[in-house]
């Protein structure tokens, strides 16, 4: 297995990007496309968990956040992919939490 990680300033707070990326109304609209199981929360920790891999959201400046995420993938995939795939899905998220409002 090979990990990739990718991070993205968010335009919300921590609170409100991960209830976005917990919702499972919005999980398809996000995740990268290699995940296939369901991701299990810790809300507690702002993190989602899921067979290879993770997203976990920190507090950032002035309303905002910090989200990284993290894939582990079978050797062989181009890592350019991944990473591209990776930056699309924090892109994805980002869109999907706008400002809470």
């Amino acid at each position: 297995m090979t990990e990739f990680e990718a991070e993205r300033r968010m335009p919300a707070t921590a609170e409100h990007v991960y209830a976005v990326a917990a919702d499972s109304a919005h999980l398809n609209e996000w995740l990268p496309g290699q995940v296939v199981a369901s991701p299990a929360g810790r809300g507690d920790r702002l993190r989602l968990e899921w067979s290879g891999g993770w997203l976990q959201v920190a507090s950032g400046d002035a309303g905002t956040s910090h989200a990284t995420l993290h894939l582990s993938v079978p050797a062989g995939r181009r890592g350019d992919d991944v990473l591209a795939d990776l930056r699309a899905s924090l892109d994805r998220l980002a869109v999907l939490s706008g400002s809470p409002g």
